[in-house]
């Protein structure tokens, strides 16, 4: 567990400065409201340091859960293991695809219309700072 913890850390600290710098343009404070508002809606926004620590908290969580999800079918799929860079590039893209077909829609996150040139991005950013770490460091079957 204590790997998959540190992996999470490393996982969630690489997409949230990705978000940080790529995508707010350096606004800390903005980004972490923006995952506050998930749960409390148009009121992070205008929330001080407690909507930040939310957001940071509920970032963290989405990381660790998409890096415990991994170890759990890598430690069943041996073709995970077999491919480190595929199987980072795929898993990035498809939490790329829960997050904004699943997750973000059922929450109170402020509604936008899809962007390609944006959702390439936030892909991207996916797949190297989620996808690829998470591929790369947890430990593949068992026997």
């Amino acid at each position: 567990m204590k790997s998959i913890l540190m992996v999470a850390f490393i996982a969630g600290t690489l997409d949230g400065a990705a978000a940080v710098i790529i995508l707010a343009k350096f606004k800390f404070a903005a980004t972490f409201k923006y995952i506050a508002s998930a749960l409390f809606g148009k009121a992070a926004f205008s929330g001080g340091t407690e909507m930040i620590l939310a957001g940071i908290f509920f970032h963290y969580l989405i990381a660790l859960s998409f890096t415990l999800f991994y170890a759990i079918i890598a430690r069943k799929l041996q073709f995970l293991s077999a491919n480190k860079l595929v199987s980072g590039i795929l898993y990035g893209l498809l939490v790329w695809m829960i997050m904004n077909l699943i997750v973000v829609p059922l929450t109170q996150i402020p509604h936008v219309d899809f962007n390609l040139q944006r959702a390439l991005i936030n892909a991207v950013i996916l797949i190297f700072c989620i996808g690829l770490p998470i591929a790369i460091l947890i430990p593949g079957e068992r026997h």
